[in-house]
């Protein structure tokens, strides 16, 4: 940063040679997250200033020698690596400067005046998603001020089939990160962006070459998705809103397309697509409640469980645990929609022994059964539902609540009444005792 602070200042100094130094910089901090441990505050300060007063001689139309391609691109790169350490002193410039991005990144323009690489607008769109998820009042302008999901959303709708998939992924992270936010969402449902995630994901998915591509391109509009829906979900204020017309045809129309996401054949939880999977089922936890039967019909409850049974390993860490929820959300949406379901996922989690037809008097304990706290899925799910994991402390109880047929008396036989009394208090339940669903 030092070097090219005095360079870039130096008049005597050529263009080129600080084009070097920020090739150097960039190259060498690909991964670097902080640099005040290693520089002053007023170095990285006037790096960031002297980059942006660069970029926006491109626009000065007093200036006529014009930024090359290569220097505005290794510019850009500069200031998105630099930018994931936000100082408050850069919030000024950003604030004013934010613009800049967007007319990089070629956003806005009904005609193309003056069309910048592939490059120059990816770095563009990537800095602009290093400044609105660093700084409320930076992405408070970037949404009211520059109505950048709409422009964005205007952009994808009207120009996707000749923007490059680099720059459209770039696009939808920061569609992703804004519809985040209810009052987002709802200003861009009448522009179609819902729409446009559907027939993309469509067209996408139904081109071999470009899917196999673009994993996590594909990931992206997973997940916009999901952002998109997650009104009609679980998430959403723990009620979920009962869907329209146009957003079940819109999730009936892409089922096909889930399939063929959920069957890719990934062997190995670190496949390229084992990504777009997990992506996926977020947005699956989404589907209308009419939908679920023909979901399971679609794909085959087998997939899911297949899934399930290979993120088991995902409890065995705190840092990974809640990863595990979508897969789990799915399956107690699915037992609680589709009643027939409720049996093979039963087997699936308890000992056969313990869920077999029997003569015997049942009996409800404290604790469960040994089998079911030391064996099979059951021993990996049971202790969250004493957990301090909020959420999956909720749904995996809801998992065994469904499973076993909403059957409370069931529930505490096979996980305990100790580990059932959350569900029992939470549902309304515990004057039950011992009798009857």
């Amino acid at each position: 940063m030092e070097t090219f602070n005095k360079q870039f200042e130096d008049n005597d100094v050529q263009e080129s040679e600080w084009i070097e130094t920020l090739k150097q910089f960039n190259k060498e901090n690909a991964d670097k997250r902080i640099f005040t441990d290693r520089v002053s505050a007023e170095t990285k300060f006037k790096f960031t200033n002297n980059l942006f007063f660069y970029l926006k001689t491109e626009f000065n139309p007093s200036v006529s020698n014009k930024p090359s391609d290569e220097s505005k691109t290794q510019v850009l790169t500069a200031l998105r690596i630099s930018l994931r350490e936000l100082l408050e002193e850069e919030k000024d410039i950003i604030r004013k400067e934010l613009y800049l991005f967007i007319k990089l990144g070629n956003i806005g323009e009904e005609e193309k005046t003056n069309m910048y690489s592939n490059s120059v607008r990816e770095e563009a769109l990537k800095c602009i998603v290093n400044c609105i998820s660093r700084d409320p009042s930076i992405q408070k302008i970037f949404l009211e001020d520059l109505k950048g999901p709409y422009l964005l959303t205007k952009e994808v709708k009207n120009h996707s089939k000749e923007t490059p998939d680099s720059v459209l992924d770039v696009i939808y992270k920061i569609l992703v990160h804004c519809c985040s936010k209810p009052e987002v969402k709802a200003k861009l449902r009448p522009e179609g962006l819902l729409e446009y995630v559907t027939e993309a994901l469509i067209t996408r998915v139904a081109d071999t070459q470009k899917y196999e591509s673009s994993p996590e391109l594909v990931s992206d509009l997973c997940r916009l998705l999901f952002t998109l829906t997650i009104h009609l979900g679980p998430l959403e204020g723990g009620k979920p809103t009962p869907a329209n017309h146009l957003e079940i045809e819109g999730f009936r129309k892409l089922l096909p397309t889930f399939k063929r996401i959920m069957v890719t054949n990934t062997p190995e939880t670190t496949h390229p697509f084992f990504a777009v999977k997990t992506a996926l089922l977020s947005a699956l936890i989404n589907t209308p409640r009419d939908l679920y039967d023909e979901l399971i019909d679609e794909i085959g409850l087998h997939i899911f469980q297949d899934i399930f049974k290979k993120q088991l390993y995902l409890l065995d860490s705190p840092e990974t645990a809640a990863q595990f929820l979508p897969i789990l959300m799915l399956l107690t949406s699915t037992a609680e929609n589709v009643p027939s379901t409720r049996d093979e996922l039963k087997a699936m989690t308890f000992p056969y022994d313990l869920i077999k037809d029997s003569d015997e008097p049942l009996s409800v304990g404290i604790e469960p059964p040994e089998e079911v706290k030391t064996t099979g899925v059951s021993s990996k799910l049971i202790p969250f539902m004493t957990g301090n994991d909020i959420g999956l402390k909720h749904f995996v109880s809801e998992y065994f609540f469904m499973i076993c047929d909403e059957d409370a008396n069931e529930v505490c036989r096979l996980t305990g009444f100790g580990n059932a009394a959350g569900l029992l208090v939470t549902r309304g339940l515990m004057s039950l005792g011992g009798g009857g669903k």
